[in-house]
């Protein structure tokens, strides 16, 4: 896959591939690193009666190029995991960087760096069981806002964190171990379907808010007028107040076009010359003029997320935070939540650089958080649901109704540089079809993620690589009629979802108004990430257009799961309007799996200003 071009090492020969990429599955889940074996082992045996690992290099890039070309699903989805694998262990070495050119970092404006966050006091478990008034499940927006809220209102808290705390002086500075560290499952969370989709979420103090792209958006008018008229959210309406108190405390402020980058003004100039509306994109970074590095941590935590926010509002009102603790299952009395058991194991000697627990195996101890007012739930609509099926709460329809806003990477190469690494990752979005359910955002990815998009294999892939610094890119985000469900199998959490014909549709009307947007402001070929396409002209866009792709033919990722504990009555939903889990006093949810449908656009801001609600009642009927 990496045999070395103009300068490139090659895999293997300079540059250590396999080992790294194996140390990084060993992190895995079980149920994850059964399915990549799978696959691993499909790939090996495609040659038949060869093996692939025995085959000379040149036959090997030759049946590589021959999988590229091929018209069958499964050939294709097995040649995307080997370049996915390999470029990430390929990518990341130093060698690699400096060859391509590429630089992962972040800067503000006048070179300074933002003061250091209060602390988050001792997070260990001081004995196996505690008691509070208050347990939440969960430190991402919802339950670090929680926090805050009833913590500054006199109660007593305890917030229950599966992953480690982390911040600038600790986040891991290999690319690969942070992945491992900083998200659950490898960032390989899949929701099986046809297509496969990764849904990569948060797994440390702070949640996703940590490797988000700090994107801030408040939820559109229309979709908070469905939720008040269609599924009884009174409030949803109302929430002017609770956006503006956390525009305030995250520093919000829109990027500034002069500083964007490359890649964020050819999407504006695109967009501009097609007259679709549009805006630089409000992030939580303040003056942050270059961010590249986003997914393995803000090294100077210029992103304002939780865990240097609002987390430490709530430690300093008294709460407590407990790290490496995972939550199994929710107790009751009599109807009522009490506590919440599970266990506790902190990183450490005992465990590999990538969480995986090594020979020597270290316990993990029990642990019970007892709760005399109530148990608040927070894990995202991944864990939330989870922890319910396990619990035996919240009825038959936790679980159900799992949406993702799944999207799909659309890169263009220019004459020009782009060097979208010297800019905001996140900077320019369109809504010019809005009515159509998408949403497109100037995004680019460090090129351990982004590479494995790129066209061609071998050397041809290679030279894409070397030819980085002239890809634009443009994300497409679809808000999905399509669902999906949360479930356990064997004890494990499992991920299913069908994308529909329609919402297929729709993606590829957004990647041909991306590729639209690209040509016009100056791209010489398009990349629309559909195996039977390959590259666009501007001349084939019309043909491209015209013609119906299946929903396995996309190759699509999703960043925002939701709805999975949603806000409906109790034949329909999980949860009444102040969010309170049908059947079951004193237990409540305050993430995004309350929402009732599809957002639509990047959830964090709708998460904090439900949870800011729902804490505020919360909080009021406690005292």
């Amino acid at each position: 896959m990496a045999p070395g071009v103009d300068g490139l090492p090659a895999a293997e020969r300079d540059v250590p591939v396999s080992a790294p990429v194996a140390e990084f599955l060993a992190s895995l889940s079980p149920r994850v690193l059964r399915r990549i074996r799978l696959g691993l082992l499909a790939f090996e045996w495609l040659p038949f009666p060869w093996r692939f690992s025995r085959l000379a290099p040149a036959a090997r890039e030759d049946f590589l190029r021959r999988m590229e070309g091929s018209r069958l699903g499964p050939m294709h989805e097995l040649l995307l995991m080997a370049k996915v694998f390999s470029t990430l262990g390929y990518a990341v070495a130093p060698e690699v960087e400096a060859r391509v050119g590429t630089e992962t970092t972040c800067r503000l404006a006048d070179g300074s760096r933002p003061d250091p966050a209060m602390p988050l006091g001792d997070t260990a478990p001081p004995s196996a069981e505690e008691e509070c008034d208050v347990v939440i499940v969960g430190s991402g927006a919802g339950g670090a806002v929680t926090a805050a809220i009833l913590a500054e209102a006199g109660l007593d808290v305890i917030v229950l964190e599966a992953g480690g705390a982390h911040n600038r002086e600790s986040y891991p500075a290999d690319p690969l171990e942070a992945i491992a560290t900083l998200y659950r499952d490898g960032g390989l969370t899949i929701a099986e379907g046809r297509p496969a989709i990764p849904v990569p979420v948060g797994r440390a103090v702070g949640g996703t808010t940590v490797v988000n792209s700090g994107t801030c958006f408040r939820a559109p008018d229309p979709v908070l007028a469905e939720w008040r008229e269609r599924f009884g959210v009174g409030w949803a309406t109302d929430l002017n107040a609770e956006f503006s108190d956390a525009e305030e405390r995250l520093h919000v402020t829109p990027v500034d076009p002069e500083r964007m980058g490359r890649n964020g003004q050819l999407t504006m100039a695109g967009a501009a010359a097609l007259g679709a509306s549009g805006g630089p994109i409000s992030r939580n970074a303040g003056s942050c003029v270059q961010c590249s590095s986003c997914p393995f941590g803000c090294p100077i935590d210029a992103k304002r997320g939780m865990h240097v926010t609002y987390l430490p509002r709530a430690i300093a009102a008294g709460a407590r935070l407990r790290t490496n603790v995972q939550a199994h299952r929710i107790l009751t009395e009599r109807g009522r939540a009490t506590s919440v058991t599970g266990d506790s194991g902190a990183d450490g000697p005992n465990m590999s650089p990538y969480g995986r627990k090594s020979s020597r195996r270290p316990s993990r101890q029990p642990y019970t958080a007892r709760a005399r007012v109530g148990v608040v739930v927070a894990g995202g609509a991944l864990g939330t649901p989870e922890l319910l099926l396990r619990s035996g709460l919240g009825g038959g329809q936790v679980g159900r109704n799992l949406h993702i806003h799944p999207a799909c990477w659309v890169g263009a190469r220019y004459s020009e540089e782009v060097r979208g690494w010297d800019g905001v990752m996140q900077s320019y979005y369109v809504d010019e079809w809005e009515p159509q359910r998408l949403l497109l955002e100037a995004t680019f990815t460090p090129l351990a993620f982004g590479g494995g998009w790129l066209p061609g294999t071998g050397h041809e892939h290679q030279r894409s690589m070397l030819d980085f610094d002239h890809i634009g890119s443009i994300g497409v985000h679809l808000s999905d009629e399509s669902s999906g469900r949360v479930s356990l199998r064997n004890g494990a959490l499992r991920t299913t979802y069908k994308l529909t014909q329609a919402d297929a549709d729709r993606l590829t009307y957004g990647i041909a108004r991306a590729a639209e947007i690209h040509f016009a402001a100056g791209a010489t070929e398009v990349y629309p990430n559909i195996p039977r396409v390959g590259k666009l002209k501007k001349n084939d866009l019309a043909a491209f257009e015209s013609t119906r792709f299946k929903p396995s033919e996309l190759r699509l990722e999703a960043f925002h799961p939701m709805g999975t504990a949603r806000i409906a009555p109790d034949n329909q939903g999980v949860c009444a309007p102040d969010g309170s889990v049908h059947g079951t006093e004193a237990l409540h949810i305050t993430d995004a799996s309350l929402f009732p449908t599809s957002v639509g656009v990047n959830p964090m801001m709708t998460i904090i200003a439900f949870a800011t609600r729902i804490a505020t009642e919360l909080a009021k009927s406690a005292g």
